[in-house]
């Protein structure tokens, strides 16, 4: 089998889809082709393939076209109609497509962009967001911190932000923890991580546009504990489907979150501490004015989450379908 994987520029994006190929490649062999949606000239790199010679020796070929992203789904339509002598061509979606949701084979996407019970026969959701399953044993007082910064869905308060690091770094000294930046991170709280090191020994700063960040993987895998913020749907799904526990930081103030329209990654983070998948680390204020930090912890009995598998058997199912 061949597939054709249509990307656009966002990690978060080409994670996802690359998850579920790895995921796939533990049950079938294929080849890949990756092509880049970013100049939209889709057509010049199908004029090899638009030949009728061409289209009659691959129609028994299975060819999967497949992409997460709005720019990569013209792609893949276009591709599908060129194809469409040809039985063998199947069209997968991830993420929701905002048009022409029917002309796709399948689609998967999160439980919260399809929330009601009734869904069309193409549609496989999923929790979340698509992540590497890692089987990979915790190593005892390795811990991580990472951190984003403001969103479409939240905002991004970086004093009360700073203020949790030093009460996570202050009650677990026993823990080395490594934080992480985003490049949405704001700069002077970057600097005021930098300057913790005067009063903290237990903490490695990694500053996203280095290379060391290449090592981000690994320690999200290997931690015992994990702090994320839950402005990046992404990241923390990518933090639940690994072992160790995970937690939630603060980062709007409760005047703030009232202010702020709630959205749905709100309503996906709130069912995950309703049914303690993952902890919260939270800060009050006493009517004297007293700061007050919280710690829930995450459910003993949780596991990883394993969405990609479940996501790779409905593509694998479709498949074999049309074999």
């Amino acid at each position: 089998m061949h597939i054709y994987w249509f990307q656009d520029s966002k990690i978060g994006h080409l994670n996802q889809v690359q998850a579920l190929l790895g995921e796939m490649a533990k049950e079938i062999d294929f080849s890949i082709t990756k092509i880049s949606c970013q100049d939209r000239k889709i057509l010049n790199w199908l004029q090899p393939y638009s030949t009728p010679e061409y289209i009659e020796e691959s129609e028994d070929e299975l060819t999967l076209l497949i992409g997460a992203g709005h720019s990569t789904y013209p792609c893949i339509l276009k591709t599908q109609k060129l194809f469409k002598q040809s039985k063998s061509i199947i069209s997968v979606a991830i993420l929701k497509p905002s048009f022409n949701s029917n002309a796709f084979d399948l689609i998967c996407a999160p439980e919260h962009d399809y929330p009601g019970r009734i869904k069309a026969r193409n549609i496989h959701t999923f929790k979340g967001s698509l992540a590497l399953i890692s089987s990979v044993e915790p190593i005892k007082n390795k811990a991580m911190i990472a951190i984003g910064g403001s969103s479409k869905h939240y905002l991004f308060d970086d004093d009360l932000v700073e203020k949790q690091i030093k009460y996570i770094l202050t009650t677990h000294p026993e823990h080395h923890f490594q934080i992480y930046n985003s490049r949405r991170t704001p700069e002077n709280l970057n600097k005021k991580i930098l300057s913790m090191s005067n009063a903290f020994a237990n903490f490695s700063f990694i500053d996203s546009r280095t290379t060391v960040a290449s090592s981000f993987q690994d320690a999200l895998h290997s931690s015992e504990i994990k702090f994320v913020t839950p402005d990046s749907s992404n990241l923390v799904f990518e933090a639940l489907s690994s072992r160790g526990k995970t937690y939630l930081m603060q980062i709007e103030g409760f005047r703030r979150f009232k202010i702020f329209t709630s959205k749905k990654i709100r309503k996906v983070m709130t069912s995950l501490v309703n049914s303690e998948q993952v902890g919260t680390i939270s800060v009050s204020t006493l009517a004297e004015g007293l700061k007050v930090h919280k710690i829930q912890h995450p459910s003993v009995h949780a596991e990883p989450l394993a969405e990609v598998k479940k996501t790779a058997y409905a593509v694998l199912k479709l498949l074999n379908e049309r074999r």
